[in-house]
């Protein structure tokens, strides 16, 4: 089954004013979730991080309040390199599905004393 990406806005955060503006976004937090079903199984991989929002144009600008989660998420979109993010949660997600590595028992059996 093919991975299904979602991106999410965990907080912003805001200058309480800023020329003639008030709560003016300066920073963008985000983070990426990609989830695969196999064998009945939800495997998930992540990346999160933070974009720094230009300064605002007075003519452009966007209240706080009127700030919908899909204009916040095109915004975060243009800033950050959405492939090269998937293609991070694809690998964490394979490694699950074929472990780079594996814990093992002792092959003599029962554990060692410390």
């Amino acid at each position: 089954m093919a991975i299904t990406y979602e991106l999410s806005i965990q907080n912003m955060d805001a200058a309480p004013t800023e020329g003639d503006l008030q709560d003016v976004v300066k920073i963008i937090h985000w983070m990426y979730i990609g989830k695969e079903t196999v064998n009945g199984e939800d495997l998930y991989g992540d990346a999160y991080g933070a974009v720094e929002m230009n300064a605002p144009s007075s003519d452009s600008f966007t209240s706080f309040t009127d700030l919908t989660e899909d204009q916040v998420k095109v915004w975060v979109e243009s800033r950050i390199n959405v492939p090269s993010i998937k293609e991070h949660i694809e690998k964490r997600i394979e490694a699950q599905k074929n472990p780079p590595t594996v814990v093992k028992s002792n092959p003599w059996g029962g554990e060692d004393e410390v």
